[in-house]
């Protein structure tokens, strides 16, 4: 089945969980400015990775239930592979390439091509969580094409664009998107008070991406918030009709950005917690179910089990 047919006739779909946190403590390999994309140049960063994402990709397996899995592009955008080192004409397609086959890869050797869909990532310009510096969306769709057209020529199953806090950065990234021929899915970072951080509603920021984009996107979920910050957002006037925001990637500790920033471990939720939360918001709609900061395979684990026991019964 495509992504969108799966999407379609699935109950749920669940997402991978952390990358970068599990990175920097699980594993002892910094990831300077979220750029997971550097531990694939490195026989550390890549036999780390293989086994990150091979732990993901098995729960998939194990319970036959469909999982997106993200290429470590989410800071492979123009800027930030220049940060890196990555300047030469080229490098935006190349290391979206190389993420992008690094997954197919491996799901090929774990055998899961049934149930784990390929997501080409892209990110902000400048910040997930603060709008300040955030271009406007002419400029971002100029600026995202690249990186768009890079993913969409490599392979995956669907695009996704995620953490962002701009809601004018999010129109523009849309259209860079939408310029392609792959189905592709908007996230989004909101505020208790249902806005993104920009101070728009999340209602008018769904709006203005349908409105504004030729072809829109099969759906929004939010990135990196608790699952109580997300309930609370979605019982506010801010929040979009029903049906329009589809899921939630979740973190396991409800602290604040800054607070879980200076930590020397990981905070979060036992994974039998975490799953009663997040599987409680599949009835009012929400179906892409998954992991962000925080969370490992032991939650995600937790969470199929506890979607699959409501299903099978």
């Amino acid at each position: 089945m495509t992504f969108t047919e799966r999407l379609e006739t699935s109950p749920f779909m669940l997402t991978a969980g952390a990358v970068n946190t599990r990175l920097n403590h699980e594993f002892g390999l910094p990831t300077p400015d979220g750029a997971a994309f550097i531990h694939l140049y490195s026989a550390e960063g890549r036999a780390a990775l293989t086994r990150l994402y091979s732990s993901y990709m098995a729960v998939a397996a194990e319970h036959a239930v469909p999982m997106v899995v993200h290429t470590v592009t989410w800071r492979a955008h123009p800027d930030a592979l220049a940060r890196q080192g990555l300047d030469r004409p080229g490098d935006v397609r190349r290391v979206n390439g190389e993420a992008a086959d690094f997954l197919l890869s491996l799901r090929r050797q774990i055998g899961a091509e049934d149930d784990v869909y390929i997501a080409g990532d892209m990110g902000p310009r400048v910040d997930g969580y603060d709008p300040a510096g955030a271009p406007d969306a002419v400029t971002a769709e100029a600026y995202n094409r690249q990186q768009a057209e890079a993913l969409a020529g490599s392979g995956v199953d669907l695009l996704t664009a995620v953490t962002f806090a701009s809601s004018e950065e999010l129109l523009g990234v849309s259209r860079a998107l939408a310029s392609t021929s792959l189905p592709y899915i908007l996230g989004a970072v909101v505020t208790a008070r249902g806005t993104m951080p920009d101070g728009t509603p999340m209602a008018e920021a769904v709006d203005r991406v349908d409105a504004g984009t030729d072809r829109p996107p099969l759906t929004f979920i939010i990135n990196c918030v608790h699952p109580t910050h997300f309930v609370e957002a979605a019982a506010t006037p801010a929040w979009p009709e029903p049906g329009r925001v589809t899921g939630l990637q979740g973190n396991a500790s409800s602290l604040p950005l800054k607070e879980r920033d200076q930590l020397d471990h990981i905070d979060g939720s036992e994974p039998t917690d975490f799953a009663e939360l997040m599987a409680g918001l599949q009835p009012q709609g929400v179906k892409i179910l998954g992991g962000c900061c925080g969370t490992d395979p032991s939650h995600l684990n937790a969470l199929a089990r506890r979607l699959m026991a409501r299903h099978c019964h």
